[in-house]
């Protein structure tokens, strides 16, 4: 009985001990869940900072975090906690992960203030990078690597050193950012870095992969030829690198290319403009996509790109069929950088393949819908049939932004083509309509930037600019009539019909501008205008006063063109241009006072003078202009003229019998560019072709080689990673019998012509006619044999000839010897020439026995 009662008075203790831990657990676990204010870690008070140093100094996880938590925040506020910095370094060895990683974010911070006392965790760091945790050891190096103390400069190379072999990757690629840090820290050390970045090539991680590129292009992004070896093994890594990683390797495999490749481009020159093509239909499979296939290409291009892909290198060809499918990454950035890959290196055939990846990123923010536009105006400017099937995508749409409005407009007259400008013109004559002026402005601007790239569509654009020259709006009017006026000095042909037209709405028209741009047509075709350009300079004396500046510039021309065309034969003609010249004459403009000076001496100069009567012979006339700057000339009579005072001489300055070549002659014809003319100069990609200008940090590409650079250099690295060779070159088969029997072997072959015989192809990485690794071990052994056997004929055939020329003189001995030694040389430097021809260059090789 008392048994079970002490029994019971036990079992009760023990429950209300597990009960009370239980509980403690449970407030514990509460408080680690719960949704607390964070605010109290911004106080700043002197309780709470006493608090912290007690904190830190506690042997509880939970209060020192609790401590380190108050210092970030304080940080963060910009506070300087620098002297905590004693207590916080005695924390860097904590065992708990989370107060370890807060202690390295405030080592970081004051290091260079503290560089003593960061010295003293240098030791710590140095324990972690050998620790059983991947996550400690890549800690550690990054916190080791961010401390800016020149001083401990050989510690991190030492460091980097013992993490480049480390079995992480995540490990490596910590090293492998550790790397720009150091060559920042200490560029003295560039040499030591430049071998481990050599070493870090050769990483078969693609996840680290990417940050060894990363730092390649910080430290020696000028070593290029570093990347001969990995340039096929990177090609094949592009697909399963990160984001990132693709784009630093896409940029540097840019630059690689196009310094050891010839230009693709030059050999099969893209046109500007679309050929006419025949179609021809390629089936398609249910799940085919649209972005591999070539159905868009026709017959004809497939036929001339047979002769020209031969031209393209296999490695460069190789690079652009890796990076076609990230062609569907996510990431914008990595479309826009395949791009960029292909409109710099890719020929003319396979450009296609960039247009519907860049359209599906024109669904995505406004902003990256700008970057990508102003790259597709820079590819278009030089392939507009890269993206002519896909016109529709460019239509504007009525949420546009102004920035992404204008690009569109752009793009829609760079890629309009004969058989899409008919909808072309249908959407931009909708957009004509708009009630935003400006729009309207940048809608006509496009339609006569289609006129002048496609001359078979100038007539019926004309039409509808004309229909718009009787509009209300007068900005519309206005570019109306300024893109008639730039397509009729394209097609003088159809300029009386359409000035004939224009001139009917004279007096309905009031814009400055577009009267300015009739008048200068009415001037400039006058002679096919014998009845329109009289009353139009009538028109225009009437109104003559109210005009603007521009129009009355404009006038006096028109009216001195008149003039000059008909002489004085017309005195109505001569009345109207003298009653301008007067109403010019006490003009409130200086610039219409100097006009009508200036024509009046030009057109009247001479008979002003009083030389009508005079008659020169033309010969005399021209040598006069000739011999006008020659002292030996007579003395010439001047005499000042009654409305300006300018004094002409008979030879020297008449220029009256010119006025006609100079107001008649013909103006050439504009040149239309585009609003963002100038991008194409500039890499795809770059701020500086989204900006229009050169930014500061800018580097253009290099320009392609002259000399086809040697391809063996890439082939070579391709070789050591053939089925004959192990991946590691410091384990089994580098130095091993087996790769001296494979030069046995080479040198056998070029003895005996055997159908067995293998020769490295360099492009596919593997030796024709061994089909597995095994076989080609068995035949290589087979040829040991064969050649040891026979190496024993030649020896007991050697001893028969030795035995038999005993009996000859010493002096014949050595003829033949030296003979004998002749062959086998000549012998020996075929097989070696061979093995040059199929194996890679070796330090060291064995011939076999001699």
């Amino acid at each position: 009985m008392y048994n079970m009662d002490a029994y019971l008075k036990s079992l009760t203790s023990n429950a209300v001990k597990l009960s009370k831990k239980v509980q403690d657990g449970i407030a514990e676990n509460t408080r680690e869940f719960r949704f607390e204010n964070q605010a109290h870690f911004l106080e700043t008070n002197e309780d709470k900072m006493r608090e912290i140093r007690q904190n830190l100094d506690s042997r509880y996880e939970k209060e020192k975090l609790d401590g380190l938590k108050r210092l970030i925040a304080m940080i963060s506020k910009g506070r300087d906690v620098s002297e905590f910095f004693p207590d916080v370094v005695k924390n860097v060895a904590s065992n708990s992960l989370e107060v370890r990683k807060l202690v390295y974010i405030y080592i970081l911070r004051y290091a260079e203030q503290e560089q003593d006392l960061a010295l003293l965790s240098i030791n710590t760091f140095q324990k972690d990078l050998s620790d059983k945790n991947q996550l400690i050891r890549a800690m550690a190096l990054r916190v080791m690597s961010g401390i800016r103390v020149p001083v401990i400069s050989p510690i991190v190379i030492l460091g980097i050193k013992k993490c480049v072999t480390d079995l992480s990757p995540y490990v490596r690629k910590i090293a492998a950012h550790a790397i720009p840090k150091c060559y920042q820290l200490d560029p003295a050390q560039k040499d030591a870095l430049l071998d481990i970045i050599t070493t870090m090539l050769g990483d078969n991680s693609t996840f680290t992969i990417g940050s060894v590129l990363m730092a390649f292009n910080q430290v020696c992004p000028d070593r290029l030829d570093m990347i001969h070896p990995q340039f096929r093994k990177l090609c094949k890594m592009l697909v399963d690198m990160d984001e990132w990683g693709q784009i630093t390797a896409l940029d540097l495999l840019l630059r690689y290319s196009r310094t050891q490749f010839l230009n693709p481009q030059g050999r099969s020159a893209a046109p500007v403009t679309r050929p006419v093509k025949k179609t021809k239909p390629v089936a398609k499979s249910f799940y085919s996509d649209d972005d591999s296939d070539v159905s868009h290409h026709s017959s004809d291009s497939e036929d001339s790109s047979e002769d020209e892909n031969h031209a393209v290198d296999p490695d460069l060809a190789f690079l652009l069929k890796c990076a076609l499918p990230l062609l569907q990454s996510r990431n914008s950035q990595v479309v826009l950088s395949v791009a960029k890959l292909y409109s710099h290196l890719a020929p003319a055939e396979d450009a296609y393949k960039i247009g519907r990846p860049l359209v599906r990123l024109l669904r995505t923010h406004r902003e990256i819908q700008y970057v990508v536009l102003s790259n597709i105006v820079a590819i278009a400017s030089q392939r507009p049939y890269v993206f002519d099937p896909f016109y529709q995508h460019f239509f504007v749409r009525s949420t546009d932004p102004v920035f992404i409005r204008n690009l569109k407009l752009e793009i829609l007259t760079l890629i309009a083509t004969e058989g899409n400008i008919t909808f072309v013109l249908r959407e931009l004559q909708e957009y004509v309509k708009s009630s935003n002026k400006d729009f309207v402005t940048q809608a006509i601007q496009a339609i006569g930037r289609c006129a002048s790239n496609i001359p078979e569509m100038a007539e019926s654009c004309l039409g509808g600019l004309l229909q718009l020259s009787y509009s209300k709006s007068e900005p519309v009017v206005a570019e109306s009539v300024v893109a008639i006026r730039r397509l009729l000095q394209q097609r003088p042909q159809d300029a009386v019909v359409m000035i004939t037209q224009l001139t009917k709405a004279l007096d309905e028209i009031t814009e400055p501008l577009a009267r300015a741009n009739m008048f200068w047509l009415v001037g400039q075709f006058c002679s096919q205008l014998p009845l329109v350009a009289p009353d139009v300079l009538r028109k225009a004396a009437k109104s003559f006063c109210s005009e603007s500046e521009s129009s009355k510039l404009q006038i006096l021309t028109l009216g001195g063109k008149l003039v000059a065309q008909d002489g004085t034969s017309s005195k109505t003609i001569n009345l109207l241009f003298q009653y301008v010249l007067n109403m010019a004459r006490y003009d409130l403009s200086y610039n219409v006072r100097d006009r009508a000076r200036f024509l009046k001496g030009l057109v009247y100069g001479q008979q002003k003078a009083g030389q009508e009567n005079v008659e020169l012979d033309s010969s005399e006339n021209e040598n006069g202009l000739l011999d006008s700057n020659n002292n030996d000339s007579s003395e010439l009579e001047s005499e000042s003229l009654q409305g300006g005072g300018f004094e002409y001489s008979d030879k020297e300055l008449n220029l009256s019998e010119h006025v006609r070549k100079i107001l008649l002659s013909e103006k050439e014809a504009p040149i239309q560019e585009n609003p963002s003319h100038g991008r194409e100069q500039y890499m795809v990609g770059s701020m500086s072709l989204v900006l229009n200008r050169s930014v500061s940090g800018y580097e253009p590409l290099p320009d392609w080689p002259t000399v086809q650079p040697d391809p063996s250099v890439r082939r070579m690295a391709a070789t050591m990673e053939a089925p004959g060779y192990m991946n590691d070159r410091t384990g089994f088969g580098s130095d091993s019998v087996y790769a001296q029997s494979r030069q046995q072997n080479s040198s056998s072959s070029s003895n005996s012509n055997t159908a067995g015989s293998r020769t490295y192809d360099g492009q596919s990485g593997a030796y024709r006619g061994a089909q597995t690794l095994d076989k080609f071990l068995e035949s290589s052994e087979e040829e040991t044999d064969s050649s040891e056997e026979d190496s024993e004929e030649e020896d007991s055939d050697e001893e028969e000839a030795d035995s038999d020329e005993e009996e000859e003189s010493s002096e014949e001995e050595s003829e033949e010897d030296g003979d004998e030694d002749d062959e086998e040389e000549e012998e020996e430097e075929a097989s070696s020439s061979e093995e040059e021809a199929i194996l890679p260059a070796k330090s060291t090789r064995s011939n076999g026995r001699r």
